[in-house]
């Protein structure tokens, strides 16, 4: 898990820089000889407006102004800094989806590990659940409950990274909607939200209060991760699945 994690920041700290690079393609652009494309009026050509603006900016291309006043060195820089200029990471060159798409293909060598076994009903287990969205959803319970004094908290030990393995692994397994429903956590929420019930979980310890307070805080962090990861994962043909289709109940009058 703190492997997984580790990797997923990385790639996510990748996926912000390229963020921050749009901005530098758009401060640059002028200096490659990209503008935006100027408006035509109805009683100018085309043509005409383009090379006007092609030399109204042709004193701020980097390469042509060199090759024109500078020396051989200076032109081979100019050219690799327009190349390298223009080969950013916001490019298409994100390893996020790239390590998606690795860590699925994973995942999915051991199939029945993560997935269990077929649904005896064909739609999904009831009263014995194999999946791991399952086995996630009560490691959260634990550490949902609020630290004792002086014992160090899972936010401490992991930061968000474990949230981050946990949601991932949960995304690649087309699992996120079950967990939604059915998280010991959300539940303990939700049933919270009605009755508004405060107490004693253990003997001496923390509140039921605070612990539903850091499940809505956990829950929020969820939400985000798997906004983030649902961009790549919805807009990509390597992660799509088919749409499953289930007979409905038959009841004998």
């Amino acid at each position: 898990m703190y492997t997984t994690s580790t990797i997923l920041t990385g790639c996510k700290l990748l996926w912000t820089q390229g963020q921050e690079e749009v901005m530098d393609l758009l401060q640059a652009a002028p200096f490659q000889n990209m503008y935006p494309r100027p408006f035509v009026k109805e009683d100018q050509s085309a043509e005409t407006v383009m090379q006007h603006m092609d030399q109204l900016y042709a004193p701020l291309h980097l390469v042509s102004m060199v090759s024109k006043h500078g020396t051989h060195q200076q032109l081979a820089n100019a050219r690799d800094s327009d190349l390298l200029t223009k080969e950013r990471l916001c490019r298409a060159l994100s390893m996020f989806e790239v390590v998606l798409r690795r860590m699925r293909d994973i995942l999915m060598k051991d199939r029945d590990l993560w997935m269990g076994p077929p649904p005896i009903n064909g739609v999904m287990n009831v009263d014995e659940c194999q999946e791991f969205y399952r086995l996630w959803s009560a490691i959260q319970f634990a550490y949902c409950h609020p630290a004792a004094a002086g014992h160090i908290t899972i936010e401490e030990w992991c930061g968000e990274g474990l949230q981050w393995a946990g949601c991932t692994i949960i995304a690649l397994l087309g699992q996120q909607k079950r967990f939604d429903a059915f998280d010991f956590c959300y539940h303990m929420m939700r049933v919270h939200n009605v009755d508004r019930q405060d107490v004693e979980i253990q003997q001496g310890a923390s509140s039921l209060k605070k612990m539903v307070e850091r499940i809505r805080v956990y829950k929020a962090l969820n939400d985000q991760i798997f906004s983030v990861l649902n961009k790549h994962i919805s807009t990509s043909e390597t992660f799509q699945r088919p749409v499953m289709e289930f007979q409905p109940p038959i009841y004998q009058a």
